[in-house]
């Protein structure tokens, strides 16, 4: 803030890193035989293109999980730092803790979670007659990926707490749609087709903060 007539403010001093983005092709694929795309050819087509593009997005959730499990906790010049909370318990109070370890420009944070954890969380909220939420109110989201609370081993993250819009990217080079590709001729002696889909996209952790790790 600056009054009139005093010297000049101190000019801000901002400290840059680099974060490098890896483009890659998350692809998954599908072969079914001539006689079941006969039966209804059209209805389970879209069927099985909906489940393959479900399973390359899930990939690409399961990709950020880790990004976010595999970055330090101390940031460096290319590494945004992902803090953590060591909890060796289920309690009330572990994500309150884990929130107040976020940046200020973490302001939408979810909590991801294996459901597991989730019930072990609300097995202490009942347990104990609590009428607080153990989640602070924060949206849940379930990825098994993340390891259960009963199953991780010292050391190892079963929550996240974090802002996904502020604090990771998907940048998508050639777009967001999902591309297939219908291959009924590499297996033909067999009588069956190749659905393939592909998504070419880099995913990384952008900002410091943004997320924090629970750990057991």
């Amino acid at each position: 803030i600056h009054t009139e007539g005093a010297a000049a403010v101190t000019e801000e001093e901002l400290t840059l890193g680099i974060v490098t983005l890896v483009a890659q092709s998350i692809k998954k694929w599908i072969s079914v035989s001539d006689e079941t795309l006969d039966l209804d050819g059209e209805a389970f087509l879209r069927y099985v293109y909906d489940e393959v593009a479900y399973q390359i997005a899930k990939k690409a959730a399961d990709t950020v999980v880790a990004s976010i499990e595999a970055a330090p906790t101390t940031s460096t010049a290319t590494a945004p730092a992902v803090p953590k909370v060591t909890a060796t318990t289920i309690a009330m109070g572990t994500v309150a803790a884990a929130l107040s370890e976020l940046s200020d420009e973490a302001a939408n944070p979810v909590i991801m979670m294996n459901k597991k954890t989730y019930a072990a969380f609300k097995a202490v909220q009942y347990a104990n007659g609590y009428g607080a939420d153990p989640f602070e109110g924060l949206t849940v989201v379930f990825n098994n990926t993340i390891k259960a609370f009963s199953a991780a081993t010292t050391g190892q993250t079963y929550a996240i707490v974090g802002d996904l819009n502020h604090g990771a990217l998907a940048n998508f080079p050639r777009g967001e749609e999902i591309s297939f590709k219908f291959d009924d001729k590499s297996l033909a002696e067999k009588d069956l087709v190749k659905i393939i889909g592909r998504e070419f996209v880099a995913i990384g952790v952008i900002a410091p903060n943004a997320f924090v790790k629970i750990v057991k």
